[in-house]
């Protein structure tokens, strides 16, 4: 009898041996399949981040490429044969226009705004050499509703009524159309590239809109209007025959519209509508994505766009 309840326990000792080392080899094989799963799905992550650094860099960032004036590192990098290339080479068939109003030193836009029944006007003139606006406020004042001018019951809104010009000379820094407010505030101050009719400015507080440009400031701004379209439009067409993606939406041009201005029109909307600082904003990151293919053609073209040696 005990041989054979020895035997029994040595066969149920055998058996719980065997079930635990199959426990534990399915253990350790559900450990072997979580690591190489684990190990899968972190390759997959690692191949997803890098194709799309590699996308990022195929495509343009416009914050990377925020034009300012007196920065030297607009400028183009020497090539070792720096030989200039015509216009027809630039991919510019149709050159580029001509300055209707080359001796022009001022800019002027007209603002005005409805107050307490009474219409102001103020007068904004930017000089091209000191950079400087000259604010005329109160040039015209049109009162709405004639008893606030001759009952005594209004004597109090008669500041408001009154002509009362003010001239005074500044320095703008606060554009607040769209979304360039944090963009101009990068800068010493707000240049001719960030005036446009329908732009907002900071002006003493209130938000200013340019309401309309007199005729010669009207046709400077659609001058480089043109000037820069075309550049664009020659860096546009020179970068299609490498890039194989699309181009983000901001950098193309219009639909239906000439890149080169064949047509001999700007694709602005109205007269000086057009809004200069974006397009060289445009055209800088058009340049250094181009100088990955064409270095020669891509500075060409942006020592054309430079407004340093546009001679406004």
């Amino acid at each position: 009898m005990e041989s054979v309840k020895q035997k029994e326990e040595m066969a149920l000792a055998e058996a719980r041996r065997i079930a635990a080392t199959r426990i534990a080899a399915a253990h350790r094989g559900k450990k072997a399949r979580e690591s190489i799963k684990e190990e899968h799905e972190a390759a997959a992550k690692l191949q997803a981040v890098h194709r799309g650094q590699a996308v990022r860099r195929r495509k343009f960032v416009l914050a990377e490429a925020q034009h300012t004036k007196s920065d030297p590192a607009f400028a183009p990098p020497p090539l070792a044969n720096d030989r200039p290339l015509s216009l027809k080479q630039l991919g510019l068939k149709h050159g580029l226009p001509k300055n209707p109003v080359p001796e022009l030193r001022f800019l002027t836009f007209f603002s005005w705004w409805t107050e307490m029944g009474t219409k102001r006007y103020a007068e904004l003139c930017f000089d091209l050499e000191s950079e400087l606006f000259q604010v005329v406020l109160d040039k015209q004042v049109n009162v709405l509703d004639a008893k606030k001018v001759y009952s005594a019951n209004y004597e109090s809104l008669f500041a408001v009524v009154d002509k009362d010009t003010k001239v005074m000379s500044m320095h703008l820094h606060e554009k607040l159309s769209g979304n360039q407010h944090a963009e101009s505030l990068r800068r010493k101050h707000l240049e001719c590239w960030d005036l446009h009719v329908g732009c907002k400015l900071n002006v003493l507080g209130r938000p200013t809109t340019l309401m309309q440009a007199n005729l010669v400031t009207g046709q400077w701004l659609e001058y480089h209007a043109e000037r820069l379209l075309r550049i664009k439009g020659a860096l546009e067409e020179s970068l299609l025959k490498y890039e194989t993606v699309p181009m983000a939406a901001a950098f193309v041009s219009q639909k239906g519209k000439n890149l080169n201005g064949s047509n001999g029109h700007s694709a602005s909307k109205g007269n000086g509508t057009t809004d200069l600082r974006t397009i060289l904003n445009q055209i800088e990151a058009l340049s250094m994505q181009l100088q990955r293919y064409r270095p020669a053609i891509a500075v060409g073209l942006a020592k054309l766009a430079d407004p340093r040696g546009s001679g406004l």
